[in-house]
């Protein structure tokens, strides 16, 4: 089972440093983004994982 966890941030550069630093500590990463109920503009994450072996 994989516990995946979200860190929002707004600023891009931000989540691209997010993205290195977790996926050379072994994590599996993706940026997403969520447009919340009510709001005009979309919400950026970065989420994470770390794979179990089979």
């Amino acid at each position: 089972m994989n516990d995946r966890q979200k860190i929002y941030c707004t600023r891009a550069d931000e989540r691209e440093a997010l993205v290195t630093i977790l996926a050379r500590n072994g994590y599996t990463v993706r940026i997403g983004k969520e447009k919340p109920a009510g709001k005009s503009q979309p919400v950026f994450f970065v989420e994470y994982w770390r794979e179990q072996p089979c």
